[in-house]
C-alpha cells in the first residue's frame, strides 16, 4: 500500500464545495488537518458546514453553521477518514469569504 501526503486549498462558496473529491476505488484518504478563514474584509461573520457524504449518499455534518467573525481561522485537528466514493464538502454563507486548506494522506 503506497502512502502520498496531498493538499488542496480553495474558497468556498454558497453551494458546496468539494475539500476532498470523490475518493476513488481501492483508496482511503484520511485528512490531518483543515484550516478554514475568514478572508472577508468587512466585519461580517460568515458561517461555515463542512460535512462528510458517505458514498451511500449520507450526509454527515462534522460543523454545521459555525460562525468564523472577521479575519478568525479556525483549525480541525481530527483525523477523517475517508473511504472510496466519500466526498469531503464545505459552504459559506457568504460567497468568496473562506478559504480552506486541507492536509491528507492518501492511501492506495
Amino acid at each position: 500500500m503506497a502512502d502520498t501526503l496531498h493538499s488542496n486549498t480553495g474558497v468556498l462558496g454558497t453551494s458546496a464545495t468539494d475539500i476532498i473529491d470523490a475518493v476513488p476505488s481501492s483508496t482511503t484518504e484520511t485528512s490531518i488537518g483543515i484550516l478554514l478563514a475568514n478572508v472577508n474584509s468587512s466585519s461580517q461573520d460568515v458561517t461555515v458546514d463542512l460535512s462528510l457524504t458517505k458514498s451511500g449518499g449520507t450526509l454527515r455534518h462534522l460543523l454545521n453553521n459555525v460562525t468564523l467573525p472577521a479575519g478568525a481561522t479556525i483549525e480541525l485537528n481530527t483525523k477523517i477518514t475517508c473511504e472510496t466514493g466519500d466526498v469531503l464538502q464545505g459552504l459559506c454563507s457568504s460567497a468568496s469569504s473562506a478559504e480552506f486548506t486541507c492536509t491528507f494522506l492518501r492511501q492506495t
